[in-house]
């Protein structure tokens, strides 16, 4: 499920519970060097004939950036170009280049691998990797910032994933697939779609034989109503991928935010290192997300282990599709108004199923400002301290109380109509994004005239140093590792 539809992102967030400063926790370590890639083999996947279970996080908010996770209102490339436009180049560069250089470093990949986890997910944007005035013209910063983490990834023992988050055109209507004003344009543009198989085919020349290199996340979450093209543009990518690299596994997304599993037709598994990924948000189920405890009975119901399980119905079919499974994402949010330790409860549960399935798993995410991390940035960080002061916060939260009632009564209009459900959530939530132009332009200007040394030290609160970790979060996946 797509996680904007449960969590409703702002600058004025709910305090987070009891967390513990970054520092050396007991872990075990990682495993031996990688020799051979990874492939599938029935249902399992194999190092060298080995099976091997992934288990591990998703490094978003990096080489993809949510709103809710740096603390600024609108996508990533909106965020980007306004900084540009009201701070002017050097601002933007003292900001984001200390922001890329901090947010995964060295320590993060260290601390992961001391954990027990063997695997990241790495979301990313095309937009690192081109421009789109210059189509095809690859830019290599990114990949340079991309082939750092790697290099990290193989020091420390670790499988990387990596995940096509955001598609020219944007693949999804959502801010974190790169819509800024709900457009999803990849599946009308045929350039869109041959820029994608393009991208993919030069990260595949260049990974080629790379066994830190665990597979291809071809797209993440993607929303069309047309299947057929979702299902040939998987097609044309996978045989463009295999004619530069015939070794790496290719993990796909269903349709609908990767929970319609009966959207990925069979010829798509013709190839034998194809599988599925899904994508599981338990709140999607009204009935689980309204819980005060776990395990319990409301209105009649039992809300418990087995019928968590029930909740992933739809999203997989290893009946038909005889491969591993990926479950790309699930995770907790502390701005919500259920109890911490029931979400936790219910996720210990989740990863347990995940396991007795022999699934292999990333939680989302592993880092962010204050709501999904198993790290976030500490209080008392120039960072935090900007976002969390009365100019900034106080302003977001009388916004966000004006924007509230407007929203509601856009709903009820709707809902009086006939126009299909679907739509109608789309409306709102188009009319609740017009609300980001303006707030992302007014904080923006509060940072203006601010020392680009003073910059670069609040892109650095999101270094490892800077954060503080979760333990309740982290200790719910540890005896899994």
């Amino acid at each position: 499920m797509n996680r904007r539809t449960f969590l409703q992102t702002s600058l004025a967030v709910a305090a987070i519970g009891s967390t513990g400063k970054s520092g050396a926790l007991q872990a075990q370590t990682g495993t031996a060097s990688r020799r051979e890639v990874l492939k599938a083999r029935g249902l399992d996947i194999v190092e060298a004939g080995r099976p091997v279970r992934l288990r591990g996080v998703n490094l978003g908010g990096w080489m993809l950036i949510e709103d809710y996770m740096i603390g600024l209102p609108w996508t990533e490339w909106k965020i980007r170009e306004q900084f540009r436009k009201v701070l002017g180049d050097e601002a933007y560069s003292a900001f984001f280049n200390a922001f890329d250089q901090s947010f995964i470093a060295e320590a993060d990949i260290s601390f992961l691998s001391r954990q027990g986890f063997n695997v990241v997910r790495l979301p990313f944007n095309y937009r690192h990797f081109e421009d789109d005035l210059a189509p095809g013209q690859w830019i290599e910063s990114g990949f340079s910032q991309l082939d750092r983490v790697v290099s990290l990834c193989r020091k420390y023992h670790l499988w990387v994933i990596l995940d096509f988050h955001a598609a020219p055109g944007a693949q999804a209507r959502d801010q974190n697939a790169g819509s800024a004003y709900g457009e999803a344009y990849l599946w009308n543009h045929r350039e869109f779609m041959d820029r994608t198989v393009a991208l993919w085919t030069e990260i595949a020349r260049r990974y080629s034989g790379d066994a830190t290199i665990a597979g291809y996340n071809l797209l993440c979450e993607p929303v069309s109503a047309n299947v057929s093209a979702l299902n040939e543009f998987y097609l044309k990518t996978i045989r463009a991928i295999r004619k530069v690299d015939t070794d790496h596994l290719i993990l796909l997304d269903s349709n609908l935010w990767a929970q319609d599993i009966a959207s990925l037709r069979d010829e798509l598994f013709a190839d034998p290192q194809v599988m599925p990924a899904l994508h599981h948000y338990y709140s999607e189920n009204a009935g689980f997300a309204r819980l005060a405890s776990y395990p319990a009975i409301a209105d009649g119901k039992t809300y418990d282990r087995a019928a968590l399980e029930k909740t992933l119905d739809g999203k997989y079919d290893q009946r038909r599709i005889k491969r591993p499974v990926m479950v790309g994402e699930f995770g907790v949010f502390r701005s919500k108004p259920q109890s911490f330790a029931v979400q936790l409860a219910i996720t210990r549960d989740l990863v347990s199923i995940f396991e007795e399935k022999g699934w292999n798993w990333c939680m989302w995410c592993y880092k962010d400002l204050r709501d999904m991390g198993i790290l976030t940035v500490g209080t008392d960080t120039p960072w935090r301290r900007f976002l969390d002061s009365q100019q900034i916060d106080g302003f977001m939260r009388r916004y966000k109380e004006l924007e509230k009632p407007f929203t509601q009564s856009v709903h009820s209009l709707m809902a009086e109509t006939d126009i299909l459900p679907d739509a109608r959530d789309q409306w709102v939530r188009e009319v609740a994004r017009d609300f980001d132009v303006p707030a992302l332009d007014f904080v923006l200007r509060r940072l203006a005239r601010r020392p680009l040394q003073e910059l670069a030290e609040m892109a650095r609160s999101f270094a490892f140093t800077s954060c503080d970790i979760h333990q309740d979060q982290l200790g719910t996946l540890l005896p899994f590792l």
